[in-house]
């Protein structure tokens, strides 16, 4: 059996488990086919299959009984319950069902760099209680198999401070600015600052502040979200001074972006052709959330994107090389020439001096 059948057969077995428990009386083979395809679990099923999932039951530890009944025509067939004890008490009528918990032990896996605040901990409690439905020997199983899928890469447990994100965390929920100390990508040492958090943002596994700047009504884009990385926070400390939250929720803020870039200069047009190389890449991908598809007879493709930023999009530009065509607007594309014509001057010949790496922010 493949890793497909393999997944398949998995997860209808854990309907099962939920469909026995939830019977008043044994089922049998035509009542357990309608109730899975009900579910959307299948659709077409042979009942030598559906026998191997029942002894799959009974092998890893659930105290499945087969008896007789008759069918809506009168005949007598097998039917199938699962008894009081070991694999049905445990079951404790869930409030979600059995796949759904195990689909957490993978969330668990992407909200690793929240470890130690409130997020996590309602996860690991969820994985306990599913440690409780399931018998020793299906855990197992499932252990088996979580190979299956591949978290790259894969985000760091314990990355940050749980003191410090729970003080953001209550800070959020709370609405009170916090007092922190941040080094900016071109700051030598941290310098102090007031915010105003909205929400905690995982982006690219790693976590982000989105906040709004305290006491910026003279700066020249006070109303702009900014984006803390808590790697560069080194101090976070809840006031009690409170604020209004902003009336567009963060993840609104982000529709039209393809980072987590923000800037107060207003978002413009943009018309990119993508080569025939690059096309199905630029669709699945997608290369903008707000983009709309051209194709183009040659294979390739026209993005128009009504909103997107400057400082968003020239680095992911530059970054596809000449797969790509800015056809507008023309100040941008006259940008990407200069840049381009730069990086060739650059290794046409060797330079004087090696060039000098960034810090690390």
């Amino acid at each position: 059996m493949d890793s497909i059948s393999r997944h398949e057969q998995l997860l209808r077995v854990f309907h099962l488990i939920d469909i026995l428990f939830d019977a008043r009386q044994p089922l049998a083979i035509a009542e357990l086919k309608s109730r899975l395809h009900d579910r959307g679990v299948i659709d077409e099923l042979s009942d030598k299959s559906l026998r191997r999932d029942i002894e799959f039951l009974g092998r890893f530890g659930y105290a499945v009984k087969e008896s007789k009944k008759r069918s809506p025509k009168g005949a007598r067939v097998q039917a199938w319950s699962i008894l009081p004890g070991r694999g049905a008490a445990e079951l404790g009528a869930p409030a979600i069902t059995l796949p759904e918990l195990l689909s957490l032990a993978v969330a668990r896996d992407f909200l690793a760099p929240l470890a130690g605040t409130v997020y996590w901990r309602g996860i690991a409690q969820v994985i306990e209680k599913l440690e409780r439905v399931a018998t020793p020997e299906l855990l197992a199983y499932v252990h088996e198999h979580h190979e299956g899928l591949v978290i790259h890469p894969r985000p760091e447990a314990g990355k940050y401070r749980s003191q410090t994100l729970n003080a953001i965390h209550r800070a959020i929920r709370g609405r009170r600015e916090l007092d922190v100390r941040y080094a900016g990508l071109g700051d030598r040492k941290p310098r102090r600052a007031v915010i105003r958090p909205e929400a905690l943002v995982l982006y690219d596994g790693s976590v982000y502040v989105a906040a709004y700047r305290a006491g910026a009504a003279g700066r020249r884009h006070p109303d702009v979200v900014r984006f803390f990385k808590l790697d560069r926070l080194t101090d976070a400390r809840v006031s009690s001074r409170t604020f209004d939250r902003r009336p567009t929720p963060v993840a609104d803020l982000l529709a039209d972006s393809i980072t987590i870039f923000r800037s107060g200069d207003p978002p413009r047009r943009y018309r990119v052709r993508v080569d025939t190389a690059l096309a199905r890449w630029a669709v699945e991908k997608p290369f903008h959330p707000g983009q709309r598809v051209r194709r183009q007879p040659d294979g390739g493709l026209v993005l128009d994107i009504e909103r997107a930023w400057d400082g968003e999009m020239l680095p992911q530009l530059l970054a596809l090389g000449d797969a790509v065509e800015v056809l507008e607007p023309a100040d941008i594309r006259a940008r990407i020439a200069d840049t381009a014509e730069a990086i060739a001057a650059r290794y046409a010949g060797r330079p004087r001096t090696a060039a000098r790496l960034p810090a690390s922010g």
